[in-house]
C-alpha cells in the first residue's frame, strides 16, 4: 500500500512539475495576446493523451492479456519518450552565452 501512495504522490508531483514547466515556457515565449489560446492548447495536448492512453491500456490489457498488455504498452512508451528525447537534442538550437 505504500508503494502505492508514493507512486501517485510521484505521479502527481511529476505532473504539477510538468505543468509548472509548461505554464512558465508559455509566459517567456508567448505574446500576451496569445497566451489564453497557446494554454488551451497546451492542456488540450496534455489532456487528451491523459485520457487515450488507460484507455488504450485497458483495450490493450483486454486483447493480449493484462501482462502482455501492459508490457507492449510500457515499451511503445518508453519508445516513444527515446525517440523524442532524441528529437529534442537533434533539434535543438544552441543560445549563445551572452559576452
Amino acid at each position: 500500500m505504500s508503494v502505492l501512495i508514493t507512486s501517485a504522490l510521484l505521479a502527481g508531483a511529476g505532473q504539477g512539475m510538468g505543468q509548472l514547466g509548461g505554464l512558465s515556457l508559455l509566459n517567456s515565449t508567448v505574446p500576451p495576446q496569445r497566451l489564453a489560446e497557446a494554454n488551451a492548447a497546451l492542456n488540450v495536448g496534455g489532456y487528451i493523451p491523459a485520457g487515450l492512453l488507460p484507455v488504450s491500456a485497458a483495450h490493450l490489457g483486454d486483447a493480449v492479456g493484462l501482462t502482455n498488455g501492459a508490457t507492449i504498452f510500457g515499451t511503445v512508451l518508453m519508445s516513444l519518450a527515446v525517440v523524442g528525447g532524441l528529437v529534442v537534442v537533434a533539434t535543438r538550437r544552441r543560445v549563445p552565452e551572452p559576452a
